[in-house]
């Protein structure tokens, strides 16, 4: 996705630190041949605390020349060692830097599309024996402000929080919706301050976790039954953030600019409801028959390959 006059990438950082829980990355071809690795990663910050974060490399630059990214993807994934591979004990400690708050969107079962916030990242480093070891999953993002709104319960309350949403122009001219909460001082400070079209930079913690809480129901006789819930928390925590940009700042962002961005940003959803519409109509077509071959002879087995264009390539 690109518009006219490209956005200028907003400062977008992930530092995310922790114990390696499992690698689930995979070497294919696209149907022209060319190779490259994706996949995911999940980072164990705390107990209950799981980060997973997307990775995505071409094996050639466009020049033809090695790309040093996928050389190192492919060491995570043949040496790096995970807790679901050896156990939390000897699993590899690793810290991520180069980290980026993003979405992915694809078209659900019932055609719509679906957009979900995502963490991404190329570069994947052991923490030495002589580092220090900081488990953290944290953010440091320029976004335009799109609303800022009371965060409100199940049940329709207010719970003191403050919900903001903004756009994060990308790199290539695209932009990424998303959302984030602050509490006390900052929930404050955002409700006074910030307003609709400001850029600003903010900054704070990933969450993604399991609260489990545990509920004894009454009985008429015996002992009381334990009844488990679970609620899954995944939400973008601001712990402090910038002052508005004043519109003289050469980083302040244009709204008629950030506007053409996010009237591009349809058109390629509708183009993915297209692709999926056309995918489910060439999945209805009859299978082609299975050439038989001679005794003792086997079937030759296909290389992964995937239909993929530059315009599906995630930079």
């Amino acid at each position: 996705m690109t518009i006219e006059n490209t956005l200028r990438q907003a400062d977008n950082e992930v530092i995310v630190e922790g114990l390696l829980q499992e690698v689930r990355l995979e070497t294919r071809n696209t149907t022209d041949g060319r190779g490259f690795i994706g996949g995911e990663i999940d980072i164990e910050v705390s107990e209950g605390s799981v980060h997973t974060l997307r990775v995505f490399s071409m094996k050639e630059k466009k020049d033809g020349s090695e790309n040093g990214i996928y050389k190192g993807l492919l060491t995570v994934k043949e040496e790096y060692v995970s807790i679901a591979k050896v156990g939390r004990d000897e699993a590899d400690k690793v810290r991520i830097t180069a980290g980026q708050l993003g979405v992915n969107d694809y078209v659900g079962g019932d055609g719509q599309v679906k957009t979900h916030p995502q963490l991404s990242t190329n570069f994947i480093n052991r923490v030495q024996a002589n580092d220090t070891f900081e488990p953290k999953a944290e953010f440091e993002v320029e976004m335009v402000i799109q609303s800022v709104a009371e965060e409100m319960d199940r049940e329709g309350e207010e719970t003191g929080r403050v919900k903001l949403k903004g756009f994060v122009p990308q790199y290539g001219g695209g932009i990424a919706p998303l959302e984030f909460v602050a509490e006390g001082e900052g929930a404050e400070y955002i409700r006074d301050t910030y307003e609709k079209g400001q850029t600003v930079k903010i900054y704070g913690d990933i969450v993604n976790k399991v609260e489990i809480t545990k509920i004894e129901e009454a009985v008429g006789f015996g002992k009381p039954k334990e009844k488990i819930k679970r609620n899954f928390v995944r939400e973008y925590l601001i712990t402090g953030g910038s002052e508005p940009y004043e519109e003289e700042n050469v980083n302040t962002y244009d709204v008629k600019a950030i506007g053409k961005a996010l009237t591009e940003r349809e058109v390629y959803l509708e183009g993915l409801i297209k692709k999926a519409e056309e995918k489910a109509k060439n999945g209805n077509k009859p299978a082609k028959k299975e050439e038989k071959k001679g005794f003792g002879s086997k079937p030759k087995k296909e290389e992964k390959t995937i239909d993929i264009s530059d315009d599906d390539l995630p930079f």
